[in-house]
């Protein structure tokens, strides 16, 4: 720096003194001039490293907070957790002990129903749409379900919210709200049923969701479920009303190559491994307030006792399912009595790898009453993708041969008729009714 103000004043002041430089002089300036290039091209070079230096610190600076940063999410996320979709989507501990899965159900259906004596009726409903979440905590071993679904008319309720238990023997303790385990048609999911909607037998059969404790035992051929609750239909209740003694008892028999995950389906699969299974089932229960009875079973009781024997078979491409029900309910208010049964049969086959054909014939007897009830049904599922449920697209038409009743006087009680399955009750003596009911199911 200082060679470069020399150098500059020597220039003024020869420029001034002698216009005319001399050869020695300018050799002199030359000479200055590479001096001054060489402590240039130095201070560049101390200049370079500073900045070097100053640029690593800031980048290492940049790398320990971004390190940092990336700690810190890990230890939110539980030390890794992963994400993904199987059979739903799902959040999960890197573990393993912590697990979130989310699945939804939507059926969008159209009916049209035509009965006799009465104007026919259409129209379209949201027949289902849950939001489903389960998964296990701590540790695999305790598992738990919650089942938020919104009725056709817009409100919201809850179907299962129970915690369990899983040990390694191959049982599981469960306690809360869930579906009971006295009829096969009505413990298959609504989405893996073959008609569009379970039957009218279903309908007056089935104990539905209810409150309470169960106890399970399973191995490669046989599956065993104790139940003690609040009774059929006895969901989103109080603990502090009637009591009421309920229990349900039901036993499963596997024979063949087809597995218990093969059951879960009342539909047809392409490639099925053969199968059997036979189920055996008991129902009681009994309500210590006289004046609080249930309509079960077609009958107004506060007493009641039943069983129910079902057969299914699976094969390659087609598929068979059958059963009987009879139930006893007791009035205690007057010591009535009432005897009620019910058969159906069914069956689908594809008939190639996306469309299954299916019929279904259904009977039930109210003993000592005009409220017998049967109906057979013809349909056809559709599957865009073959071999995935999650889209699904049924249709069926059914006929009545014999009036259909809805309630009745004492204590039967007939318990065809549902806004869900679509049946009416007949005007007077009318029968022959017929209903159409085409339904979309999306599952994710």
């Amino acid at each position: 720096m200082y060679k470069l103000l020399a150098l500059v004043c020597t220039m003024t002041t020869a420029s001034m003194a002698n216009p005319n430089p001399t050869t020695a002089s300018v050799d002199e300036l030359r000479q200055m001039v590479v001096e001054l290039q060489s402590e240039v091209a130095g201070l560049k070079n101390e200049d370079n490293h500073w900045l070097n230096e100053q640029r690593s610190d800031q980048v290492r600076s940049l790398i320990n907070d971004v390190l940092a940063d990336a700690d810190t999410r890990s230890s939110l996320q539980g030390g890794g957790a992963t994400a993904g979709y199987k059979g739903g989507g799902f959040l999960q501990s890197a573990d393993g002990n912590w697990k979130l899965k989310i699945n939804g159900q939507l059926q969008t259906r159209w009916l049209y129903n035509d009965a006799d004596g009465q104007d026919s009726q259409h129209g379209f409903e949201q027949r289902r749409t849950k939001v489903k979440f389960s998964g296990h905590v701590v540790d695999p071993s305790w598992v738990y379900k919650i089942v938020a679904t919104w009725s056709r008319g817009g409100g919201s309720s809850t179907e299962d919210a129970w915690a369990g238990k899983k040990f390694d023997n191959g049982s599981w303790f469960k306690f809360g709200q869930f579906k009971a385990n006295f009829l096969r048609e009505n413990i298959v999911s609504s989405s893996k049923q073959l008609t569009v909607e379970r039957s009218m037998l279903d309908n007056a059969f089935t104990y539905g969701w209810t409150q309470g404790l169960e106890y399970g035992w399973k191995n490669d051929d046989m599956k065993l479920v104790f139940q003690y609750t609040d009774g059929p239909g006895q969901s989103n209740t109080p603990a502090l009303t009637a009591p009421t003694n309920a229990w349900t008892a039901r036993a499963e028999f596997r024979f063949g190559e087809a597995s218990w995950k093969d059951f879960d389906y009342l539909t047809s699969k392409a490639g099925a491994k053969n199968g059997w299974l036979l189920g055996v089932a008991y129902e009681n229960y009994d309500n210590d307030n006289d004046n609080d009875t249930f309509e079960y079973g077609n009958a107004n009781a506060n007493e009641s006792n039943g069983w129910t024997v079902d057969v299914s078979y699976r094969a390659d491409g087609w598929n068979v399912f059958g059963y009987v029900v009879e139930t006893t309910g007791k009035n205690a208010t007057n010591g009535d009595e009432v005897d009620s049964s019910g058969w159906l049969l069914q069956g689908g086959m594809l008939v190639n790898d996306n469309v299954e054909l299916f019929a279904q014939y259904q009977e039930g007897e109210v003993d000592g009453s005009n409220m017998d009830m049967d109906a057979i049904r013809i349909g056809f599922n559709y599957w865009p993708t073959a071999g995935s449920n999650n889209i699904k697209w049924s249709t069926d038409v059914a006929w009545a041969g014999k009036t259909i009743t809805d309630s009745g006087a004492g204590t039967a009680s007939a318990d065809w008729v549902s806004s869900g399955n679509g049946w009416r009750a007949d005007t007077g003596t009318e029968k022959d009714q017929m209903l159409l009911r085409t339904q979309l199911q999306i599952l994710f």
